[in-house]
């Protein structure tokens, strides 16, 4: 606790009142644009503001590193209370914030088709109809290292390149941003995708031990950090649903399994937790007999030949299954619906080009902010290792010295007890968790038995979400709009 609060007073800017800073590469730092979109028959008129804010030492007020950023702020009427305002952002670590930004939640949307199976067509900028901007004002954040966020010197990077130096730059970019922007009465939310998560949960924690308010956290497809209150063997167990709904998109399940696959989730989520997490837990005793029928009963509940099956560790791990779902090819990481064919990786890599030429022309033609900076992120990112977050990272959410538990499905170590810790520090925040059932990386009957872990107080301020969708289950317009809508209502809840 000292440490994290340590480094976030080291990084704790000098008055952000300064309105004439300079950023290479940059022709004018922050620059502000009016528009207008039509949801759902109404008309909603907002202001973008685009550009970066420095982030000082506070020792010598010297800037260490510069943040870009996209705000939306709906138009409200004199006299009307300060809208709720949501800071959010993508994983990686190495991740800009282009996804939530313009395929989730923004005024604004990428599009280049309806998700997995449907026509996909060239990307064009088009409006969202369900953008969260109708509930929150939004501001998209691109870490140091990502977007057109730079360390101002190679010798800094390592200042921010890390799960606590994270937390702390995420924290004190919000405090900087308030301050500019005269946003201290609005109610904050804070919500990442993927590593973005930790990142979420973690600033989270962090403000509500200084006393700042945070009114809720949106967690997308990253799990929920609680530490390790779930065995791995009972993980094993509860992402058994998810493989068989995965299995069977493919048709790659017995029939009888095939039939009816809502009841064959629900019996391998009892099997998993009764039978399979127990037996792994002394799986180097188990008989030849034992070991023979867990390995059929893996076959049937994920679709996968009996052969690649591990008889040492009977644990069908994600790349296995990912790399055997099909035979011949691996089915997607972030969508298990999706099938890797042999000109998929080009044609991947001329989807996400065209979509970077898109955010280039819709920032500098729309939003008015001019650079000749690379937008950098997992596809583009910094020349050197020491630039490059996801080259450099540090995972030091533990405490100094803790042994490293590996984790198949997630950032080395396992994630630090955020959740809990911005519980007992702030009554008042909630938490919302959402998941993909075809994410070979989340399961969401393991989200909620780490939810039914907790404590029934804490249980009653958390609301999780399952969605027919991958990683990025908002690239499906039909679990878009379910997703907004239930996000619509966790956030018109705290604003009461």
């Amino acid at each position: 606790m000292r440490s994290l609060l340590g480094l976030i007073g080291c990084l704790a800017a000098l008055s952000a009142g300064a309105q004439t800073d300079t950023v290479p590469g940059v022709s004018t730092p922050i620059v502000s644009t009016r528009h207008a979109i039509t949801v759902a028959g109404k008309t909603l008129r907002y202001t973008a503001r685009a550009g970066v804010l420095p982030i000082r030492h506070n020792d010598d007020g010297s800037v260490r590193a510069y943040i870009f950023f996209v705000a939306y702020i709906a138009d409200r009427s004199p006299g009307e209370r300060p809208r709720p305002i949501t800071f959010a952002w993508n994983g990686g670590p190495g991740a800009n914030s282009l996804l939530l930004h313009l395929s989730a939640f923004g005024p604004r949307r990428l599009d280049v088709g309806d998700g997995v199976g449907g026509a996909r067509r060239p990307a064009r900028v088009v409006d969202n109809g369900e953008t969260l901007l109708t509930q929150t004002d939004l501001v998209f954040v691109d870490p140091v290292g990502t977007g057109f966020s730079r360390p101002t010197a190679p010798a800094y990077a390592s200042d921010f390149y890390g799960v606590r130096e994270d937390i702390a730059v995420t924290r004190e970019f919000i405090r900087v941003y308030r301050t500019r922007f005269d946003a201290w009465d609005a109610p904050v939310y804070l919500a990442g995708e993927s590593y973005g998560t930790w990142r979420a949960s973690g600033v989270a924690a962090a403000m509500a031990d200084a006393g700042e308010r945070v009114a809720g956290v949106i967690l997308i497809s990253g799990g929920i950090p609680v530490g390790p209150i779930v065995s791995p063997e009972m993980r094993a167990g509860l992402f058994l649903p998810s493989r068989i709904a995965t299995a069977a998109y493919h048709h790659r399940l017995a029939d009888d399994v095939q039939r009816d696959t809502a009841r064959a989730m629900g019996e391998a989520a009892e099997w998993g937790m009764t039978v399979y997490a127990p037996a792994l837990a002394k799986r180097d005793t188990l008989s030849a007999q034992t070991r023979a029928s867990i390995g059929a009963r893996l076959t049937r509940y994920t679709g996968v030949d009996a052969r690649v099956i591990d008889p040492k560790t009977l644990v069908v791990d994600r790349r296995t299954f990912v790399q055997n779902m099909v035979l011949g090819r691996s089915v997607g990481t972030f969508d298990t619906r999706q099938v890797a064919g042999a000109d998929s990786s080009a044609a991947d890599r001329a989807e996400a080009a065209q979509s970077r030429l898109l955010l280039a022309r819709y920032l500098r033609e729309e939003l008015g902010f001019k650079t000749d900076l690379t937008y950098q992120g997992l596809e583009v990112s910094a020349s050197s290792r020491e630039l490059d977050p996801n080259s450099a990272w540090k995972w030091d959410q533990g405490e100094p010295g803790a042994t490293m538990i590996p984790v198949d499905d997630g950032p080395p170590g396992g994630a630090s007890p955020w959740v809990q810790r911005t519980f007992a520090a702030d009554p008042s925040t909630r938490t919302f968790v959402a998941a993909g059932i075809y994410d070979s990386l989340n399961s969401c009957p393991l989200i909620a038995y780490q939810v039914s872990r907790l404590e029934p107080a804490l249980r009653d301020r958390i609301t999780t979400g399952c969605y027919a969708g991958g990683h990025m289950m908002y690239e499906d317009r039909a679990t878009r709009v379910k997703l907004r809508q239930d996000l619509a209502r966790f956030l018109d809840r705290g604003s009461r």
